[in-house]
Order: C-alpha cells, then sequence, then structure tokens
C-alpha cells in the first residue's frame, strides 16, 4: 500500500478569526498537516488551534513563534536541535507497503526585516541534516520573496536570493504554475514552497484555493503521494 500525506499550508498573520476558519478547514477529513506562519500568539501561548486528534508543534522559548505546525500523525518528534522562533521541523515516522518511513516537515518563516538574505542559517542546517541522513524534507515557508520568474508582479533581493541559493541546498519549487499565493488590494504575489530534490513526482492535487480565508495569505493544499520513495535522488547539477 503507498501511503498519501495531506498538507495545507496558511499564514494567518495573527488573526484570531483565521485561525478559526483554518481549524474548520483542517479538520475535514484527509487533511494530515498544516504549515502554519504568523499564528494568534497571546498570553504566551499559541491560540485559536486546538484540534482533537491533532497535535501543535512549535519551538520552546520566550520569544513569540512565528511558525508551527498541525499534524495527526501521532509519531512525530519536534527536531529540537532545528527548532526557533522563524522555524519548526519534526520528524514523521510512518509505516509504508510492511517498512518504516522518515520524513522531516518544516514550517518556516523568513522575516523582510532581517539584516541577512534568506535561506536563514535555521534553514541550511536543516537542509544538511536531512541530506546527510537521507531523509525527504517539505518546507512550507513564507519567505518575503517574490519574483517575476514565479509570476510575482515584481522582484526583491530577497527573492533572488533565496533561487540562487536552492541549488545549492539541494532543494526546488513545489508549485504548480503561478498561481497568486498573496494577494490584497495593491499587489499579488507567488510564495513558493520547497522540498528537496526529486520530490516534485511525488506531488499531486497542488491546488490555491481562492476562498476567502480573512488573511491576504491564500491556503495551499498539496498531497504527497509515497512519502519517502528510496533512495533519495539527488539533484545531479548540483554544485561541489
Amino acid at each position: 500500500m503507498v501511503s498519501t500525506t495531506s498538507f495545507i499550508k496558511a499564514n494567518l498573520q495573527h488573526s484570531t478569526a483565521a485561525s478559526g476558519i483554518l481549524t474548520r478547514t483542517v479538520g475535514i477529513p484527509g487533511i494530515d498537516m498544516a504549515l502554519v506562519q504568523e499564528p494568534w500568539y497571546h498570553e504566551d501561548c499559541i491560540r485559536g488551534l486546538n484540534i482533537p486528534g491533532y497535535t501543535l508543534y512549535s519551538a520552546r522559548g520566550k520569544e513569540r513563534p512565528r511558525a508551527c505546525i498541525l499534524a495527526r500523525n501521532k509519531n512525530a518528534w519536534v527536531l529540537l536541535g532545528f527548532s526557533c522562533r522563524d522555524l519548526v521541523a519534526i520528524l514523521v515516522n510512518y509505516i509504508e507497503d510492511g517498512a518504516e518511513r522518515r520524513l522531516v516537515v518544516c514550517s518556516a518563516y523568513l522575516p523582510y526585516e532581517s539584516e541577512d538574505p534568506p535561506p536563514s542559517r535555521e534553514m541550511e542546517e536543516l537542509v544538511q541534516y536531512c541530506e546527510n541522513e537521507n531523509l525527504r524534507l517539505i518546507v512550507g515557508c513564507d519567505s518575503n520573496a517574490h519574483h517575476t520568474a514565479r509570476g510575482s508582479t515584481n522582484c526583491n533581493g530577497r527573492a533572488k536570493s533565496l533561487l540562487e541559493c536552492l541549488n545549492s541546498l539541494n532543494l526546488e519549487i513545489l508549485n504548480r504554475g503561478n498561481e497568486f499565493t498573496f494577494c490584497n488590494v495593491s499587489r499579488q504575489e507567488v510564495i513558493i514552497t520547497l522540498g528537496a530534490y526529486g520530490l516534485l513526482e511525488s506531488i499531486t492535487g497542488w491546488e490555491v484555493s481562492r476562498e476567502h480565508f480573512l488573511s491576504d495569505h491564500r491556503h495551499i493544499l498539496f498531497i504527497l503521494q509515497g512519502s519517502v520513495p528510496a533512495p533519495l535522488i539527488r539533484n545531479p547539477s548540483k554544485r561541489a
């Protein structure tokens, strides 16, 4: 039996209402994980994401977290060494065709005000760890980077830096088409979702929702088929 893992990616912009809409959407049978950026945070706790049967993962610390993951799979653990305010990564174990498989799932927020261009140090270290351990990696992120090559209205330096690094990090863009994922009255942009090289062929059902979720960021839904086909494919054009 080939397993499938269904995802939804959402930036809640710290909104109470957007959090409520997401919980109702995730509660629909079939959604296994929510990769969330800028959750609603109040009184030292992420609020509005309590869903029966799901576990909320985020980094520990005093700073307000800007990334978290909701997962229905109980066999998952936070990778504390790679998680921080703006990034949380979990290791997921599951059974496929009678064999134990492992997948790393990451939610990341790459702040616009950062002095350093993307990707962040924590993301680079996570990518290197997954490569060393031969682990598949899914990265749902708000990079605050946009580029005309991906369908946005303009491009900024952050996008150029991120796109230039994808090859050296052995990552590729999982987006299908150039559907806008960020929309407001003044502009429309495409926010990218990343995965390990060779993972794109396992992505199905890619959809950018057109429903209104009380956030400028539209929900992204996709399914990962046969989540950890082995062996891990390396990018043949990756620089040494």
